[in-house]
């Protein structure tokens, strides 16, 4: 869980802005990131003068004020990873273009608009693993993500079900793609984001404090991976796979500061040999977050 401070988060759009231009693309202030800072910015002007009006402004268009929170905390994690990495300029440059773009909220998106939030679920494991001193490097078309440690690659493919119903039609999916670039070699591994599976479109958590929040979206995942391992069961059948279970959402608004953004990601070790499945668990120690 990371805490920040509003002031310290709108120094980023700066940041955000120069390695656009750098890469040729056009950074607007009607895109959606831009209005994220703008919303923010607001939120950080009022909150300095007195909290009637620090409320009143919140309460003109809750969802976008307290949304701009979340996102602009996303947008500066990957951007942080983006700009320290070593990445090729095609695919990050594709990458940024599609992050751009995409409705204001999450609610607001529909069929036809999914690849900006695609894009971000995307760049926001790459951010998280990057956090985690892990070789991890992106792909276009497949696989998404790649993760190299001392033992194995593990080739990611990344979706984002809409809800509870898409998630078989999801991993069917992320399977078929999987199989596109299965050598033998390295383990085929796919990641499911699932906001809109257990929250809904809300993506606030409110919890008294750093430990409850991890602790409780500990134990969500690990109880949705229990229950989910049917489904796995009957799509992957006799396939071996990695499934990560990911979660990220915004906590702490009952005080204005600070706020937290909180992420949590449980691993699935389905249908490998006992010595590769040990092996992989070994590996899931430096790639996920330690559960105390």
């Amino acid at each position: 869980m990371n805490k920040y401070k509003y002031s310290t988060l709108l120094l980023y759009k700066k940041k955000i802005k120069e390695l656009y231009s750098k890469l040729g693309l056009n950074f607007d202030e009607s895109n959606r990131i831009s209005k994220y800072f703008k919303y923010l910015g607001e939120i950080e002007k009022s909150r300095k003068l007195d909290k009637a009006k620090f409320h009143a402004l919140i309460q003109k268009d809750k969802a976008k004020y307290y949304y701009s929170q979340f996102y602009v905390l996303e947008m500066c994690k990957i951007i942080d990873a983006l700009h320290n990495s070593k990445l090729d300029g095609n695919i990050l440059k594709e990458k940024l273009a599609h992050l751009a773009k995409g409705t204001y909220l999450l609610s607001e998106e529909n069929i036809n608009n999914t690849q900006a939030r695609d894009t971000t679920f995307e760049l926001s494991l790459f951010s998280f693993f990057y956090a985690r001193k892990l070789r991890v490097k992106l792909g276009s078309p497949n696989p998404d993500l790649q993760i190299l440690t001392d033992n194995f690659t593990y080739k990611i493919e990344c979706k984002r079900p809409s809800s509870p119903k898409s998630l078989e039609r999801n991993i069917r999916k992320a399977l078929k793609q999987l199989r596109r670039t299965r050598d033998g070699v390295s383990i085929p591994t796919m990641a499911l984001s699932l906001e809109q599976v257990i929250l809904g479109d809300d993506l606030i958590l409110d919890s008294k404090d750093d430990q409850s929040a991890l602790a409780f979206l500990d134990a969500t995942l690990s109880q949705f991976a229990q229950h989910n391992l049917s489904m796995i069961r009957k799509i992957c059948d006799n396939e071996p796979c990695l499934v990560l279970y990911w979660l990220s959402c915004l906590t702490g608004f009952r005080t204005e500061l600070p706020m937290a953004h909180t992420t949590f990601i449980v691993g699935n070790v389905y249908n490998f040999d006992q010595n590769l499945s040990d092996r992989i668990y070994k590996d899931l120690q430096i790639m996920l977050p330690p559960k105390n």
